[in-house]
């Protein structure tokens, strides 16, 4: 305890210079914990947009039906289908299973058509997935169409279209479009279904395709009973590998991919970010040793004498160093305290004010600015900012004690 008061007595002998480099490492400190929550809540964002914007945790297929041909390798029965959902009824993790019919093809109203990729859905289920493809003009798809007795044949032929699908089209709600596509059996069939409303994923490739029609319509439209997805959504996304690894334990003769195989386009974010962070945290701890080094070796050079009568006095070299090491330490550990404290003022006022972001390259919608408070993240900054600090510290005191007692006693 004595040696701790010493070195704070020290640190606080000369107070502007110590104020100097406090203030040095809280301004480090304070820019990795702002860089680090931003850069978290950013995989978050995009981790989780993803999953809710309708790509769900866990897509089931049949065997070798994840492909270019997917749509030609035909789907679960409607005995398949229910066997499956029970089953994933029975694992707690599971908040709900839907299922999807894709298929690809034509929309065309008067002189206009354009290709499109479409999905039928159980909308019951579906809303509760794709959460981040708000309908921006008329209504969801019915209610009603869920099961294949008490339909209502008005109900059945409705369809949610994108923004940029429907500008093109030049329709709007309430007018009738044409899908075309190939059945399960290499045919061609049609219908006509009636626009109730318009949606934006603010991808504006995937709005400029994107068409939404109940299940019972696209069984119609293809001309077959089968589904050939499934969609898992779990309570917590923690839980995907393990959900993964109960499905190839119980379910047989299934392919399955989880939402980071089918987009990989997340782990390139992640790299990316990843490297950005690196270098720029380096950089920062960079100037923060530096700092740091420069207010201790002053100390230091004003104090060879005082090292000198210690060390005549029986000190030994570990003992002196150790104490320099200690108002290194004492240094980062305040400046430390002071990055933490103004940092989360700073996270709370952001997050509170809900500051709105600009779009991301390839999306038309921007989003809210959101920081993360991660506490293994703010440990981890402040283990290398305190180890930097009293490197910084160790490192000339050790070489200043190299010098010979006599002459540091003489030194002025």
């Amino acid at each position: 305890m004595k040696w701790l008061k010493l070195s704070w007595l020290n640190v606080i002998r000369n107070t502007r210079r110590s104020l100097i480099a406090v203030s040095i490492v809280a301004l480090g400190a304070f820019s990795l914990i702002i860089a680090a929550g931003y850069v978290l809540a950013s995989y978050e964002g995009l981790r989780e947009s993803t999953i809710q914007g309708g790509l769900g945790h866990i897509q089931l297929a049949l065997p070798n039906a994840f492909s270019d041909k997917e749509i030609d390798q035909g789907g679960f029965s409607a005995i398949q289908q229910q066997k499956i959902q029970q089953q994933l009824a029975t694992m707690p993790e599971v908040r709900l299973s839907t299922e999807r019919i894709l298929f690809e093809g034509l929309a065309s109203t008067g002189d206009i058509t354009i290709a499109i990729m479409g999905r039928g859905v159980n909308i019951a289920k579906e809303q509760k997935i794709t959460l981040f493809t708000p309908i921006i003009k008329g209504k969801n798809l019915p209610y009603n169409v869920v099961q294949d007795t008490t339909i209502n044949e008005q109900d059945i032929y409705t369809a949610v279209i994108g923004d940029v699908l429907a500008r093109d089209l030049k329709v709007r709600v309430g007018d009738s479009i044409t899908l075309l596509a190939s059945t399960a059996y290499q045919g061609i069939n049609a219908i006509d279904v009636v626009v109730v409303g318009i949606n934006r994923s603010g991808i504006p490739e995937m709005d400029a395709r994107s068409v939404m029609i109940p299940v019972s319509a696209a069984k119609i439209l293809r001309d077959s009973d089968s589904v050939n997805r499934l969609v898992i959504s779990l309570n917590e996304t923690r839980d995907t590998d393990k959900i993964s690894q109960q499905i190839s334990q119980q379910i047989n003769h299934v392919t399955q991919k989880n939402w980071l195989q089918l987009f990989p386009y997340y782990q390139n974010v992640v790299s990316l970010y990843n490297n950005i962070f690196g270098v720029m945290g380096c950089i920062i701890l960079l100037v923060v040793l530096l700092s740091v080094n420069n207010t201790m070796v002053m100390a230091i050079m004003e104090r060879v004498a005082e090292s000198g009568t210690l060390r005549a006095l029986g000190f030994s070299q570990q003992r002196i160093s150790a104490l320099f090491a200690l108002e290194g330490f004492i240094v980062g550990l305040c400046g430390i305290l002071s990055g933490i404290v103004s940092a989360s003022l700073v996270i709370v006022f952001i997050n509170i004010s809900q500051f709105e972001m600009p779009p991301l390259p390839g999306r038309s919608i921007g989003y809210p600015l959101f920081i993360n408070w991660d506490l293994p993240a703010i440990l981890f900054i402040s283990m290398a900012m305190l180890a930097s600090c009293t490197l910084a510290a160790w490192l000339p005191a050790k070489k200043m004690l190299k010098m010979d007692v006599i002459n540091a006693i003489n030194h002025y």
